[in-house]
């Protein structure tokens, strides 16, 4: 097939070729990215399908044992119908897990695959680029426009105004993150219930980067050697209750906006133009905070500690009872290690 364009990829989902059995999405929004691989798994096989008709696996687990995937993939199935495997690459080298699937397709088996951001010529991505029943999706930020329809769309269908003002702000608070976005924008249609419009009062009240989060202490504490800081900041967070998916989920964004910054200033921009080329949106605490951030990592530095942290997101879905523990030891982590 081809490379499939950010902004080309959700009319490519509404028209799934038939022909196209193997779906590698990838960028720098992980939530986009989940968003997306979610919508072709659903047009594949269903809003709701039978669990026999999908099968999730990890890359960690296929890194292990790249055979399990053909064991799935040529699985019959009991009941007929088309099938689907959905796997989080996890930053894994999949490729000879997928050989054996390029060369022999299975039958009524399609591949999705959600992974983070590939570079031109990585060799999974050049797969998927160059096979004749295969598509590269990309997964880039939103920038403005699209960030304004999805903001428009969904105030629309919540039957909500909005001041302009307030619009504004809104637009600069959100953006990093599609899944992100979207549960911001929920939280304010839930909170303006009742109304017929939106002032900037709602929206200072609720979006999260409308006031300094703990989560964000916490995460911009790692990410700058504070060790103290952060292990005092993550027991005073888990005692008070906080969730270790937030704190993953925090984790993953910042490093990945950061791999960002430092891909751009690699190039020879300095942090303020990098940050107007990537479109990014931030408080102005946040935004010295990530500034400081980028003069501490590399993207190299950023890239081997990535992997490691959503292998540990994703441990935490099989043992939840170790989710604070798992949590406190990647901020622990980030905060001891130097980084150049």
């Amino acid at each position: 097939m081809t490379a499939i364009k950010s902004f080309a990829a959700d009319g490519f989902i509404q028209r799934l070729p038939a022909e196209v059995r193997f779906f590698l999405i990838h960028g720098d929004d992980e939530g986009l990215a989940y968003e997306r691989s979610q919508a072709i798994v659903r047009r594949l096989i269903g809003a709701d399908p039978d669990p026999l008709r999908l099968v999730r696996l990890e890359g960690d687990a296929l890194a292990r044992r790249p055979e399990a995937l053909a064991d799935e993939a040529y699985a019959v199935s009991m009941f007929g119908g088309s099938r689907a495997i959905w796997i989080d690459a996890q930053g894994r080298d999949l490729m000879p897990a997928l050989e054996p699937l390029f060369a022999r397709p299975p039958d009524e088996c399609a591949i999705v695959i959600k992974a983070p951001q590939l570079k031109r010529g990585h060799a999974l991505r050049t797969a998927f680029e160059k096979a004749a029943d295969a598509a590269a999706i990309e997964c880039y930020s939103d920038d403005p426009r699209a960030l304004a329809a999805l903001v428009d769309g969904a105030l629309r269908q919540a039957g909500l105004a909005i001041e302009p003002d307030a619009r504004d702000a809104l637009l600069d608070l959100i953006g990093a993150d599609r899944q992100t976005s979207r549960a911001e924008i929920a939280k304010l249609v839930l909170f303006a219930h009742g109304k017929a419009r939106i002032g900037l009062d709602d929206v200072r009240a609720i979006v999260s980067n409308a006031a300094p989060s703990p989560i964000d202490a916490l995460v911009d504490q790692a990410l700058l050697g504070d060790l103290a800081g952060a292990a005092a900041d993550a027991a005073r967070f888990f005692a008070d209750g906080g969730d270790a998916n937030e704190v993953f989920g925090r984790l993953v964004a910042r490093l990945t906006t950061l791999h960002r910054l430092r891909l751009e200033m690699e190039t020879g921009r300095d942090f303020d133009s990098a940050f107007q080329a990537l479109y990014l949106r931030a408080t102005p605490e946040g935004r010295k905070a990530l500034a400081r951030a980028a003069q501490r990592w590399t993207s190299a530095s950023i890239s081997r500690q990535l992997p490691a942290i959503r292998a540990a997101s994703g441990r935490i879905r099989a043992t939840p009872d170790l989710a604070k523990v798992l949590a406190t030891r990647a901020i622990w982590s980030l905060a001891s290690r130097r980084p150049s």
